[in-house]
């Protein structure tokens, strides 16, 4: 698949996790980044605000904090928050990244701005779109 083919895909599953973030009541900022099939080191990424990408009243950049979650995904293959990796400048250590491998491909997709688990949840859900639209 050429990277522009898979930067539409990814566009649509970003769409679709809005509209699953504000299906749940929930605003912030949803981000993807997949590793295309061959490639070792070109990610390609995309983000998508759902409402806000801050929240001023509690201090919280979520733009920053959603890639924090896909970088820590990235850099561990596994989903982010884990108590038992110790975070390496650049992570925050928080729940709501997903990490998936699927045909070839590497997805790492994260959510930013509710409950941990309901970051997780709509990160979750990106992932099994995009399986979805690699199938």
């Amino acid at each position: 698949m050429t990277n522009d083919e898979l930067r539409n895909l990814i566009a649509s599953v970003l769409e679709d996790m809005k509209n699953k973030a504000l299906d749940m009541g929930i605003q912030g900022v949803a981000v993807a980044s997949v590793l295309n099939k061959g490639e070792e080191y070109d990610w390609i990424g995309e983000m998508k605000v759902v409402e806000t990408p801050y929240n001023f009243k509690e201090g919280w950049n979520l733009v920053a904090i959603a890639w924090s979650k896909c970088g820590e995904v990235i850099a561990t293959e596994a989903d982010s928050g884990d108590p038992n990796h110790k975070p390496i400048l650049g992570e925050c250590g928080f729940v709501g990244g997903a990490y998936d491998e699927y045909d070839g491909y590497k997805l790492a997709f994260a959510f930013s701005g509710a409950l941990s688990e309901e970051d997780l949840e709509v990160a979750k859900f990106g992932i099994e779109k995009m399986k979805a639209l690699l199938a």
